[in-house]
């Protein structure tokens, strides 16, 4: 179910909608408040060793559970995506990161108890920092260094990470 099926009732004023919005937007029929549905941003890194494997985590909890993915999770309100990623790979497998770049963007939508929320899903690459090692954290199962051809798309977790995951390959050139 989409959040905005859940607006009954306006935040502001408290009157009850004749219906639940279709769109992006809520608007309310007594007072005029307005409240755009915006998509929730998360940032992932696809990081490399030395030794040029990717480390890919095997996810705890659902949605996905079981499932591998790049380490990474939701931005924070007021939080950069940058700063976000370093955060995130911090919290799930302890990791500092070096040579951070931009990758790409895709939507997603990410089923959660009973809500579905639209997210946009934004992907770095990285290198890990030297002398560290992985360790499995926060809602990380286990991880796996594995090497690019080794990791099909449709292994991971996610629709926008597959896509994320093939523009990786195809800027290495795996097939």
């Amino acid at each position: 179910m989409n959040p905005s099926r859940f607006f009954h009732h306006c935040p502001r004023c408290g009157m009850q909608q004749p219906a639940p919005p279709t769109g992006n937007m809520f608007a309310c029929a007594g007072c005029g408040f307005r409240y755009f549905f915006n998509a929730a941003a998360a940032a992932a890194a696809f990081i490399q060793r030395d030794d040029g494997r990717w480390l890919f985590i095997r996810r705890a909890k659902d949605p996905g559970k079981g499932m591998l993915a790049p380490a990474g999770g939701f931005i924070d309100i007021g939080e950069a995506a940058e700063t976000a990623v370093h955060r995130e790979i911090r919290e799930e497998v302890g990791l500092r990161l070096e040579d951070v770049r931009f990758l790409c963007s895709h939507p997603n939508s990410y089923l959660y108890g009973d809500v579905t929320y639209p997210t946009l899903d934004l992907f770095f690459v990285a290198k890990a920092a030297e002398g560290q090692e992985a360790r499995a954290l926060d809602d990380v199962q286990s991880f796996v260094w594995a090497a690019m051809g080794d990791i099909a798309p449709e292994q991971l977790a996610f629709p926008s990470m597959q896509a994320a995951w093939r523009q990786l390959r195809a800027e290495h050139a795996v097939g």
